[in-house]
């Protein structure tokens, strides 16, 4: 052993006749070195944690977002369809037509689709009817065409 002394042992003890490795303790300025790179590193992991922890609330506000929008944008659709539907009634068919193309610009459903093509045939405007159903068979092959304009190309 290179570094091998005699190691007095406890104080209060008398010395040690087995060698030991010795390491003298390390300088002043290699344990500031040490004790400065620990913080560094400490503090490059804290602010990875705060960057990553900013970048999950941001993602969580943006579908909270998300889904306010979705809210309010169903919350209208259904409102426009409740105004067409009323306008129907009241045989009102403009007002109906209008109502019914501002829920299919929310949500262009199979059901938005039908309801403003319906309302369009109240208003015999059978061409524009018909494309308002063929849209809605597109999205629903299943969808038959309303008689009167199943015979038409």
């Amino acid at each position: 052993m290179a570094n091998a002394t005699m190691h007095p042992g406890p104080p209060g003890q008398s010395g040690s006749k087995e060698a030991v490795d010795y390491e003298p303790p390390p300088s002043l300025p290699l344990q500031v070195f040490l004790f400065c790179a620990f913080l560094i590193t400490v503090a490059a992991y804290l602010a990875g944690q705060t960057a990553d922890h900013a970048a999950e609330r941001a993602a969580a506000r943006g579908r909270d977002a998300r889904l306010d929008r979705l809210a309010v944008d169903q919350a209208k659709y259904l409102a426009y369809v409740k105004l067409g539907f009323q306008a129907e009634q009241q045989k009102h068919y403009a007002e109906a037509v209008s109502n019914f193309q501002s829920a299919v610009l929310l949500q262009s459903t199979v059901e938005a689709r039908t309801n403003l093509g319906n309302a369009l045939l109240l208003q015999s405007r059978t061409n524009d009817a018909l494309k308002e159903f063929q849209a809605a068979q597109a999205l629903d092959p299943r969808l038959k065409l309303p008689l009167p304009l199943a015979g038409k190309p």
